[in-house]
């Protein structure tokens, strides 16, 4: 599928006379003196699917009259009626906010919407709107590759570290005599420049798994190695996973430590003092080397007639993860304990072994993997996120034929269907819109299973929120190609080389207490133009400060490529 954009006009106009004024999206501009918003997805809509428009308001624009034109041609009106009164959650404007639904228009092409009082916003129609994005995306993962332009070369001998007594007390010692693992390469969890097996197994799957959704929808932009751009980016995940069990006793689940964090002034990764004392912390995890184990088993599936010898290492490795993970000497978790917070500590490891399981079934087609997957039973999970792989394996098992899973995967897609005007299917939190982005990955994955090739409510909401159908106006994704995206990542990479963060991912809008007791450790704009739209329970900011809400993470990326190969595979009835 290419990335061409076909181009066409269309206009919505509601009968009010207010001044025109800016986007709330561009914080060049003062959204102040603006009545009336129009909220749209920018990247743009997939011809037969359902689209609408988001309008609300501070003053009452209740049964005013709507009409959309192909230049100066009305080809669908209408009248602001039966809209949902502001909750004061979802949205600060107490008036009431409405949906245009214009999914009866179907011709490719660049549209106009406009209403009196707001800014008008463009919106595409296209048979390919996300690819390029796609590209973008994986051009962020390149930028926060570990291991390349001299970032981190003494990784080749990362210092190995053992848990320091009660593992669930997150403490770590370097083992005597000293000795070191190869741990070169793998990406850069976030804003930091530690390296976490978890998110990088997380990140693995999720290009994998996009990978097998729709092949040709990816692109060879940025890639030197011949595989497409998402190919190589997934290799170079996979081939860092694959040195985590370097012998039998051995695993390890995190290079770097919280030594990273107290670094000042603040540098880039190829000039980090650190580099030559950073640990590789060692334990028998199950919840990392399940993850490692379901990754790279896929790998190997996806690579089996691409790049045979790579396949077989990744089967080689996966295979001996996860039987090694099955012995009685490992452990359910280990973490790192710092004091601020726990780095990534997930007391739960069936999720992981079954997606292990299944992996290693899907490749192998062992019924003892098949077996064993069935009887770790992951719940139905409460979200999806790096803490909380249910999905994943409740999916893959009913791939499998394994029918009480396909239940479970059904019974946590439906908690996802909530009733608020974004269709979003959570509260606000910290790294709200990943969870949100891969909740609606498994509520669609969970309704193909189910027979059906609609894009689901929840799936709609959070991709179009994703790219700009919200409270803000603005896509959560930077880049220039968007009217108004974030412009400011949390990552000191592009900070110190004044690079646009193009392709980064926000972590979306957080809950207002949580951002309030961080905000020691940043500074909250004055007179934001984004204020406006903030409500009491949820609160952004496009501040590259700001690290509970502007920080991408490689989990969140994975997710959201995903995503896009997900809606690129929609089939209309």
């Amino acid at each position: 599928m290419g990335n061409k954009i076909i181009t066409g006009i269309i206009v919505i106009v509601i009968g009010l006379s207010f001044a025109a004024c800016p986007n709330a999206g561009n914080d060049d501009n003062d959204p102040a003196s603006s009545n009336v918003w129009i909220r749209v997805n920018q990247a743009g809509y997939t011809p037969g699917r359902q689209k609408t428009a988001v309008i609300f308001s501070d003053v009452n624009i209740n049964g005013k009259s709507w009409h959309i034109k192909s230049g100066d041609n009305v080809v669908l009106s209408g009248t602001l009626s039966a809209g949902q009164t502001g909750d004061n959650y979802y949205l600060a404007q107490g008036y009431t906010s409405y949906r245009i639904d214009f999914t009866q228009i179907q011709a490719a092409g660049k549209y106009f919407i406009e209403v009196s009082g707001a800014e008008t916003q463009q919106v595409i129609i296209s048979e390919d709107p996300y690819s390029l994005f796609a590209v973008q995306a994986l051009m962020h993962l390149r930028t926060v590759r570990s291991g390349v332009n001299n970032r981190h070369m003494k990784d080749a001998q990362a210092i190995v570290y053992n848990v320091n007594g009660d593992w669930t007390q997150g403490a770590w010692k370097e083992v005597s005599p000293r000795r070191t693992v190869e741990m070169l390469g793998g990406h850069y969890d976030a804003g930091d420049y530690i390296k976490f097996t978890l998110t990088e197994a997380h990140l693995a799957w999720n290009l994998l798994s996009a990978y097998q959704e729709n092949p040709s929808f990816f692109l060879t932009a940025n890639s030197t190695s011949g595989l497409p751009d998402i190919l190589d980016e997934a290799k170079y995940s996979l081939d860092y996973l694959a040195k985590t069990f370097p012998d039998e006793n051995t695993f390890v689940i995190q290079v770097g430590d919280k030594r990273d964090h107290q670094q000042y002034p603040p540098r880039l990764p190829e000039k980090d003092a650190l580099d030559g004392q950073r640990p590789a912390l060692c334990a028998l995890s199950r919840v990392h080397m399940g993850s490692t184990a379901a990754a790279l088993a896929l790998g190997a599936q996806v690579f089996k007639n691409i790049d045979a010898s790579a396949a077989a290492l990744y089967e080689n490795k996966a295979k001996a993860i996860y039987a090694r993970a099955r012995q009685n000497d490992t452990q359910t978790s280990a973490f790192e304990r710092d004091a601020a917070n726990d780095f990534y500590y997930d007391e739960n490891d069936t999720d992981n072994m079954a997606l292990a399981a299944a992996e290693l079934y899907l490749l192998t087609n062992i019924q003892s993997y098949l077996n064993e997957g069935k009887s770790y039973a992951p719940g139905a999970g409460y979200e999806v996120s790096w803490t909380t792989w249910n999905s994943f394996a409740n999916y893959r098992l009913a791939q499998a034929e394994d029918n009480t899973a396909k239940s479970r995967l059904l019974q946590e897609a439906k908690n996802y269907e909530k009733n608020n005007i974004w269709n979003i299917p959570g509260g606000y939190l910290w790294a709200g819109l990943h969870r949100w982005i891969e909740a609606a990955n498994a509520h669609l994955r969970a309704q193909r299973l189910n027979g059906s090739q609609e894009l689901s409510a929840p799936f709609m909401g959070v991709l179009d929120y994703t790219f700009g159908r919200n409270n803000w106006g603005i896509a959560m994704i930077a880049s220039q190609q968007l009217p108004y995206s974030v412009r400011n990542i949390y990552n000191y990479i592009y900070k110190l080389t004044g690079t646009f963060p193009t392709g980064a991912l926000s972590e979306g809008p957080g809950d207002r207490e949580t951002h309030k007791a961080m905000s020691s450790y940043f500074k909250v704009p004055a007179n934001s133009p984004f204020e406006k739209f903030n409500t009491p329970a949820g609160v952004f900011y496009d501040n590259g400060d700001d690290f509970m809400i502007q920080e991408s993470t490689i989990s969140g990326q994975g997710g959201f490529i995903l995503m896009l190969a997900l809606a690129s595979t929609f089939i209309p009835k």
